[in-house]
């Protein structure tokens, strides 16, 4: 019989061997984080030096932090005002986009309707439309619904690019909700509408937070439609505003467009915070009971 307390322990070649995978993927790991975070880190180190102190060493750990760029970028940009008309166009524009896809995601996801996948097909080639394509054609619409240069005009377009991504999130959604649940509403006389409100949307809630999420960014951090069908200063979005940092005034300034960049991803960190617990979640525990 083979002895295994007599066994030589393994040498420190086979120890390098056993843990080599692991310090590669750590490394790995570390080195994608530091390629992440570091234009991060880098732009908020910048934000709290002086222009002087970031020009003597651009990578140097700031010495005297300030926050004199973010008061100036805050009164000159009048950034409170940019901040409130993102939020409002991202908060109306993403409300927008799942109102409308809610109803075509639930009948191409529950409903047997006829060239449903030609449909559905239809509707998302708004998907692989860029924004360039729209362009002329929703001012040309914005104009003669005397819309152009308006925030309710710019919420609407939010709303209706928005749509298509909304309906193949939420159709995806909808499709894995079980069917007996659907089967016994039916079974105890519910309508059509009554599954769809008192059932569907309930249950759905996790998929229109996630949809609603993803559209919330994308219209903020948006910069084309805001540039094109805005022209009154007091309409502009926080990304259209921040143009005047990239004016010959700015040039030679960097603190300043790294104050505003740092200022105008606050609203995006406090939503993810917000809404982790409810992404991550689980969506139909104990909806059936087997």
């Amino acid at each position: 019989m083979f002895d295994y307390a007599a066994a030589p322990p393994p040498n420190v070649l086979t120890r390098a061997l056993r843990v080599a995978p692991k310090v590669s993927a750590t490394l790995i790991m570390l080195a994608l984080s530091a390629v992440w975070l570091g234009p991060i880190i880098l732009i908020v180190m910048t934000s709290v030096k002086s222009n002087q102190a970031f020009l003597a060493g651009p990578f140097a750990l700031p010495t005297s932090p300030t926050l004199a760029p973010y008061i100036s970028v805050w009164q000159s940009l009048k950034f409170g005002s940019l901040l409130a008309n993102s939020l409002l166009y991202a908060t109306a524009g993403s409300a927008l986009a799942v109102l409308l896809a809610l109803v075509p995601a639930f009948a191409l996801s529950r409903m047997e309707v006829p060239g449903k996948k030609i449909i559905f097909g239809l509707l998302l080639t708004g998907l692989m439309l860029p924004q360039q394509t729209v362009l002329i054609p929703l001012y040309d619409t914005l104009r003669a619904l005397n819309l152009l240069d308006t925030k309710i005009g710019l919420i609407i377009v939010h709303g209706a690019y928005g749509m298509p991504a909304q309906i193949l999130i939420l159709r995806g959604f909808m499709t894995a909700i079980p069917r007996e649940i659907e089967k016994a509403a039916y079974l105890e006389g519910a309508s059509d509408f009554q599954v769809f409100w008192k059932i569907m949307l309930p249950l759905s809630r996790p998929g229109i937070l996630v949809g609603y999420t993803l559209n919330f960014i994308a219209i903020w951090k948006e910069f084309v439609f805001g540039l094109v069908f805005l022209s009154n200063e007091s309409n502009f979005p926080v990304t259209v505003g921040m143009l005047k940092l990239n004016s010959d005034r700015y040039m030679a300034v960097f603190n300043l467009p790294a104050a505003g960049l740092v200022i105008s991803q606050i609203p995006i960190i406090i939503l993810f915070i917000l809404t982790y617990r409810q992404l991550s979640g689980g969506s139909f525990v104990g909806a059936v009971k087997g």
